[in-house]
């Protein structure tokens, strides 16, 4: 086996939003204020710090979709999802119902897609461009565009 990577068609990179950010300063803040006090012993702010760059750092740096020419890969934090065309169901904007429940959630942003395929784990996704991901994810699968997404 090869250690060459193939390189994707096409990357979709993650989007970060403000309420996302603020937890992650949040976090920052906490462990600076944790380091001020001089009555906690110096491991307390230093695990604070380790537990909030371990947990958030990931999840902005690797976030993002890419697509092959027989499947997507969405890297989110720690997790690695790939999905073959052939297993997608579906693509429609994420509602957060019960119906759109996944495993796979990776959405640092409200507003994201929802990527349907039973096979392999429904997954969540939101990236810079959602409508443009959901229109060339229609078109590898074979899916069509949906009649209530078309604009008149």
């Amino acid at each position: 086996m090869s250690g060459h990577k193939e390189a994707p068609e096409l990357v979709f990179r993650g989007r970060v939003g403000v309420w996302y950010q603020a937890v992650c300063v949040a976090i920052a803040v906490v462990a600076a204020i944790l380091a001020l006090q001089t009555t906690l012993p110096v491991f307390v702010p230093v695990l604070a710090l380790v537990v909030g760059a371990v947990l958030l750092v990931p999840l902005v740096v690797r976030n993002r979709v890419e697509l092959y020419g027989d499947r997507l890969e969405v890297f989110f934090g720690w997790s690695h999802v790939v999905v073959p065309y052939a297993h997608v169901r579906g693509v429609a904007p994420l509602a957060g119902g019960a119906g759109q429940f996944t495993g796979h959630l990776c959405p640092t942003e409200f507003g994201g897609l929802f990527i349907e395929a039973p096979e392999d784990g429904d997954v969540a996704v939101c990236v810079s461009d959602n409508d443009a991901l959901a229109s060339e994810l229609r078109r590898r699968a074979g899916l069509g565009e949906p009649a209530e997404c078309k604009e008149d």
